[in-house]
């Protein structure tokens, strides 16, 4: 993976599809003669990938050593991992599709089935349907995070690593609608009648959609009024009151970040390196306010630094890694923290590239997955190993360690210190956080914070 820096070849059985995406890896464990265990919880495990790519088939997701090791340790769990349709398939809408019954949010659609089936049928396989954990990571983790707002009780647990509903916003009907006139006309469509568009649309090949679309259409989840009945944010999230369904059926969280996340927008949003030390401070200002608070955040992350796009840039990646991620753990552990336990990932990432020694996005799953082990040092085995063992304790419904309201797990970096330690939960520093954007809420609310973010991604 190039935003991990370190790479597995793909399988030849890797392929797309545009009829048959929804589709289950699972993985049992044996007994000790070889049979079929018995009630056992299920671990699933919903793929990021920027909610346009990814595979539950990637040999980094392979859940065979995980679930050979929750077997090893005597608290054996089912991994499950959900395929499911991705970028235009799974998020393509407008007005003229719904009007003709092709509803909105397909992405979340499969993924919901995934869950009513393993309900339905995870007893076959020795599996306990009421007892299922589902886990995601970066959009994977947002994807999850937003089947909190189903009526319906999917899974009792959730697991949630470097993505959250509050990692960014669902979208609302006129970015769909620009999105779809844009396919519209890049299929030669837009003089075409309603009923000739969704023909045409329904006949294309995948192939030929993914080759004639234009590759920089950012696909999101939509608010629907029904998938998506309202957009999470940090408000409602710390609001105990609020009218999120899963309040009301989750039986546990654990929510965590990486001590630095959005190191994959320098890959993803390079570009905007280019007079950035113009522009993040201005459009920061024009959202929140020429204030001394405004300053004292423009300052915590080097935004003040004129004409140095090199220095701003690596500030507006710790910003995004706090605003995006470390922001998120601290609302739901705000108000959730009865049933939410947290966790700060600090390993370093030991691979060549431009953040080696940082604890970047989508390290926590290759340790924990247990798919690295010959390419990591022989600490960040053992700790990964000790990650592994506090999610077989989650997935099978005991605390693995305290909740929010008490404490924060720390991993790492256990290359130079103890693998893991519970910090106190009130303490960004100890857990290696930073806490300007806390103490900036005083005056100015996070989600005005992550707005004035939002609003600078969307920049030209």
């Amino acid at each position: 993976m190039k935003l991990m820096q370190q790479t597995q070849p793909d399988p030849d059985y890797l392929t797309s599809s545009d009829t048959e995406a929804l589709n289950l890896n699972i993985w049992i464990p044996k007994g000790r003669e070889g049979q079929l265990l018995q009630n056992l919880p299920v671990y699933v495990f919903i793929h990021g990938g920027g909610f346009i790519s990814g595979s539950g088939n990637s040999p980094h997701y392979d859940l065979t050593r995980l679930v050979k090791l929750s077997a090893a340790k005597g608290t054996p769990i089912i991994g499950v991992t959900v395929n499911y349709r991705l970028g235009l398939l799974g998020l393509l809408t407008s007005q003229e599709l719904r009007d003709a019954d092709f509803k909105a949010n397909n992405q979340l659609r499969d993924q919901r089935a995934a869950f009513q089936w393993l309900k339905k049928y995870i007893k076959g396989f020795g599996g306990d349907p009421e007892n299922i954990t589902a886990s995601g990571e970066s959009t994977g983790g947002v994807c999850t995070g937003l089947h909190l707002l189903s009526q319906e009780s999917l899974f009792n647990r959730a697991y949630l690593t470097g993505g959250s509903p509050l990692l960014m916003q669902v979208a609302g009907l006129e970015e769909h609608e620009n999105h779809y006139q844009q396919v519209i006309e890049a299929l030669g469509l837009a003089a075409a009648t309603p009923e000739e568009r969704i023909f045409a649309l329904l006949g294309t090949p995948y192939d030929e959609l993914f080759t004639r679309v234009p590759m920089n259409i950012t696909y999101r989840p939509m608010l629907d009024g029904d998938v998506v009945p309202f957009a999470m944010n940090h408000g409602n999230v710390q609001d105990k009151e609020s009218k999120i369904p899963g309040r009301r059926w989750l039986n546990g969280l654990v929510i965590g970040d990486c001590q630095f996340d959005a190191s994959s927008l320098a890959i993803l949003a390079g570009f905007k390196k280019s007079n950035i030390a113009k522009k993040f401070p201005y459009i920061m200002r024009a959202r929140l306010g020429d204030s001394a608070t405004t300053e004292r955040l423009l300052a915590a992350y080097d935004a003040d630094a004129p004409n140095d796009d090199e220095t701003v840039f690596t500030g507006f990646l710790r910003f995004s890694t706090d605003i995006g991620y470390y922001a998120a753990t601290c609302s739901f552990a705000q108000s959730w923290a009865p049933i939410t336990h947290t966790f700060a990932f600090n390993e370093p990432n030991p691979w060549s590239g431009m953040f080696q020694g940082h604890a970047t996005h989508v390290f926590d799953i290759a340790m924990l997955f247990q798919n690295f082990q010959t390419d990591l040092p022989a600490a960040q085995v053992e700790a990964g190993r000790q990650m592994a063992a506090d999610l077989f304790l989650f997935v099978h419904g005991r605390p693995p360690w305290v909740t929010a309201d008490i404490g924060t797990m720390v991993y790492g970096p256990s290359v130079v210190g103890p693998v893991r330690d519970v910090v106190s939960g009130r303490l960004p520093e100890e857990a290696g956080r930073r806490r300007a954007i806390i103490d900036a809420s005083d005056a100015i609310t996070i989600d005005e914070i992550a707005a004035a973010h939002a609003a600078f991604m969307a920049s030209a």
